[in-house]
């Protein structure tokens, strides 16, 4: 029994396997252990998205190089990171309140915003 670590978004999980273990069988029980349905995920071998595991029927994970105690790295697909915008963008709307007053900004906030910025001064002879 090997044990190799997935980090996710979510965490940090401890998958058990073999290594005469097939890939795919290998991503679903990544999958299951991490409440994925179907694929939507991808599972890498480096944190920096290289190295994707696909998953394969011939390939196991000897073959691959995945030893005890290895870590991959799973990234969810877009699709479900657009569900969340979705989401955040309902959740931001609904906290908006309808009838706020207008805020009138103070004499100085007005000039300073037409200001760029810079302090002008002249050239120091000695720099």
């Amino acid at each position: 029994m090997e044990i190799i670590r997935v980090q996710s978004p979510e965490g940090v999980k401890r998958i058990t396997a073999t290594k005469r273990e097939t890939v795919a069988t290998f991503l679903k029980k990544v999958a299951k252990e991490f409440g994925f349905r179907n694929n939507g995920f991808s599972v890498y071998t480096n944190r920096n998205r290289t190295g994707e595991i696909t998953a394969s029927q011939n390939k196991s994970l000897n073959l691959l190089k995945i030893k005890h105690g290895d870590m991959l790295f799973l990234y969810p697909s877009s699709p479900a990171g657009s569900s969340s915008e979705t989401m955040d963008t309902s959740v931001s709307q609904g906290l908006r309140p309808v009838g706020a007053p207008q805020v009138v900004e103070d004499e100085i906030d007005q000039y300073l915003i037409k200001q760029d910025g810079k302090i002008y001064r002249n050239r120091d002879q000695q720099l």
